[in-house]
């Protein structure tokens, strides 16, 4: 995890008690358990809500600064669209902190046919204005951000997938050894900034029909060994490289790093390449077991 050292003084988690953003079914709130927006389509609009309080009195001691009528302002940004940064901010929102008005109830609506590949919901607490007597190390600026969290959504449906096609394999790799292969995974380690959809093919064995019809039925195991595979093969490989962590550090969503990073959060949520690399290294069934497991929760990617 990196770290960032403000040049003024923030605000801790003793200051503002920010609950989860909710997803709104009706009037019921459901908790977003992961990284997808599962059932969604663009025909479906959007509807987040969280409580957030914040203790101005707390506030006034860490930044060290009178805090008055609208010192501090809360901003709710959203986004979409594939990349680091939103292509496109569809909503931003602002509420302005008052003394005995500083617990607030935040409710978004996005419309759906405003979304595309991902919903990225930013909450900022700014410092509006600045009192006369403040410490040196207070937020000076107006618009000093001093408390910030994010969610970044992927939306079900919108995931670029790569292609699956059914070939003779005796006919393509004839006399070769993997022309007994049951599936053969097509693509060319090296840049990780490549489209994943135009870069990465995976072949079935037409020889095997009984192969092809589970994978054409949806038989569930067929499915998890199969993605299983091929995210071993691509994360491993793609680990192995010296720039990996340049690389990951501005991969698009739709490339083969973005790919690769966001196979890494189902299977080994919370722990850095390295520790997932040293994983791979030192301990291959444990890192061989969370992917496989992971697999199944994706489990209808490689028919698409």
């Amino acid at each position: 995890m990196t770290r960032v050292a403000f040049p003024f003084l923030t605000l801790g988690t003793d200051a503002v008690l920010a609950r989860p953003w909710m997803l709104m079914d009706g009037d019921r709130e459901v908790a977003i358990g992961d990284a997808w927006l599962s059932d969604w389509d663009s025909a479906r609009d959007v509807t987040l809500r969280r409580l957030i309080s914040i203790d101005l009195d707390i506030a006034a001691a860490q930044l060290r600064m009178e805090i008055n009528e609208r010192t501090l302002v809360l901003v709710v940004r959203i986004g979409t669209g594939a990349g680091n940064v939103p292509r496109i901010i569809v909503t931003r929102s602002r509420y302005e902190l008052a003394r005995g008005d500083a617990t607030l109830v935040l409710e978004e609506r996005i419309a759906g046919h405003e979304l595309s590949q991902r919903l990225l919901v930013e909450t900022q607490i700014l410092a509006n204005r600045t009192s006369a007597n403040a410490h040196p190390l207070s937020p000076l600026r107006a618009s000093s951000k001093v408390w910030a969290d994010r969610i970044d959504l992927r939306l079900e449906g919108e995931e670029p997938r790569f292609p699956m096609e059914a070939i003779s394999f005796s006919q393509r790799f004839g006399g070769r050894p993997e022309a007994h292969a049951p599936w053969f995974l097509h693509w060319t380690p090296g840049n990780l900034h490549r489209d994943f959809g135009g870069s990465v093919r995976l072949f079935v064995n037409s020889d095997r029909p009984d192969l092809v019809e589970r994978l054409l039925s949806g038989d569930r195991a067929t499915l998890q060994v199969v993605l299983a595979d091929v995210m071993i093969q691509i994360i491993s490989t793609s680990l192995r490289q010296a720039d990996f962590q340049q690389v990951a550090a501005d991969g698009d969503p739709g490339s083969i790093i973005g790919r690769v990073l966001s196979w890494m959060t189902l299977a080994f949520p919370g722990q850095d390449a390295q520790t997932i690399r040293s994983a791979m290294e030192l301990r291959p069934s444990t890192f061989h077991a969370a992917i496989l497991a992971a697999a199944d929760v994706a489990g209808e990617e490689p028919g698409a």
